[in-house]
């Protein structure tokens, strides 16, 4: 019997999926160091795991959209869960730093299709405040994934080398593979049969490209979530490379940080339920970001930036984004009913062409001291509210 679209059970499951990303990336961060030694490669090379990733992620977002248009959710997301497996068991046994770059583009491939399916189904059932609230949720859920995954990932390597990493997460993408196979039914209404066609293809992501609104939250979504990836990518370098500390304590350090991100999001799904201005809560949580980024960054200037110092604004800047991260998705897909498809491919392309930005930003400023994940996270936060100022604040409101 199908999972019913209002069940725990459904919604866990889009969390799950839409928790891949997160999994696949905060679960290898303390064996970046034993990647590099055992693949002989420079950090510069080994972080390019991240970001092939990332663009992997964005770029099958494009195609994964329309394909679930013509085709529906259901089939093509049990590709992508499969490509996800099957790239996930090749990164565990690759014998270069080559070969696992590849593979990782094809494992982010995958993930990116999941997660922009799992996006389009809550599109496809919910509406209005009530899809607001759900994706709220699922943002709670998936959040949990930053906060346990670097734990999990310092767990396997007490027992086992980072290969062993990859064999998990091919083993969850093979479970999600059968859950979807066998437990979702097709949630799109009717399937568009011209939404592959070139020129329908190419109107579809005309509208979702020139559309005011989609526009600004799909932007602000994608540089708050820069913000974000930027304290994910330096923070391996920043607190274990410049500041000492052990891949345990990092993962800890991590965890006590990502909570902010479900915290956040919980607090959004609060406010949004008990009535208050999805537009207010949007302005305030970037506001915030920008603010607490900043703060960090002076923090650095000053040469203050300490583990005791950093975590409590970095934990308070992750609320922000927790609050940010639904109501910029659910403003993106909101206006485009007829092809949430291509609305979430766009949206999720962006803001993963947004994390694969800032983790190159951080590569190329981190220098040996703390002053480059502060820097990055400022640039991306400043930018988010410009485009709050500059494209939503006097844009009409969303249902």
């Amino acid at each position: 019997m199908p999972l019913r679209s209002k069940s725990l059970a459904f919604t866990l499951l889009i969390a799950a999926l839409a928790a891949l990303p997160p999994l696949s990336i905060d679960m290898g961060l303390p064996a970046m160091d034993r990647i590099g030694a055992a693949l002989d490669a420079p950090a510069s090379e080994t972080g390019l795991t991240l970001s092939l990733f990332m663009t992997g992620f964005a770029l099958a977002q494009l195609g994964f959209g329309p394909l679930s248009d013509r085709f529906g959710r259901r089939t093509p997301l049990v590709g992508a869960c499969a490509l996800f497996t099957v790239s996930g068991f090749l990164c565990a046994f690759a014998d270069g730093i080559g070969a696992l770059l590849i593979w990782r583009f094809v494992q982010g491939a995958g993930a990116g299709g999941a997660t922009v399916l799992a996006f389009a189904m809550v599109r496809d059932l919910f509406e209005g405040a009530e899809s607001r609230a759900r994706m709220a949720t699922i943002s709670a859920a998936m959040t949990a994934a930053p906060m346990l995954s670097p734990s999990i990932g310092a767990l396997i390597l007490h027992f086992a080398d980072w290969r062993a990493i990859f064999l998990v997460l091919a083993l969850a993408g093979l479970a999600l593979s059968l859950v979807v196979g066998l437990q979702v039914a097709e949630s799109i209404r009717a399937a568009d049969p011209h939404a592959l066609a070139a020129r329908p293809l190419l109107r579809n992501y005309a509208r979702a490209l020139t559309h005011r609104v989609s526009v600004g939250h799909g932007l602000l979504g994608a540089l708050s979530f820069g913000c974000l990836f930027s304290f994910v990518s330096g923070s391996p370098f920043v607190f274990i490379g410049a500041l000492g500390l052990s891949p345990g304590w990092f993962a800890l350090l991590f965890a006590i940080c990502a909570l902010g991100l479900t915290a956040g999001s919980l607090l959004c799904g609060r406010l949004v339920h008990i009535g208050v201005d999805p537009r207010r809560l949007l302005a305030a949580g970037v506001l915030a970001q920008a603010a607490f980024s900043l703060a960090l960054l002076v923090l650095a200037g000053l040469g203050l930036f300490s583990v005791a110092d950093a975590a409590p604004l970095i934990v308070i800047a992750n609320v922000a984004m927790g609050v940010i991260s639904p109501l910029a998705a659910h403003g993106a897909m909101e206006p485009f009913p007829d092809m949430a498809g291509v609305a979430s491919a766009v949206r999720g392309c962006v803001q993963m062409l947004g994390g694969a930005a800032a983790s190159a930003l951080v590569a190329w400023l981190y220098a040996g001291t703390p002053t480059a994940l502060p820097l990055a996270m400022t640039i991306f936060a400043a930018a988010s509210a410009a485009t709050w100022l500059l494209l939503l604040r006097s844009a009409p409101h969303a249902r």
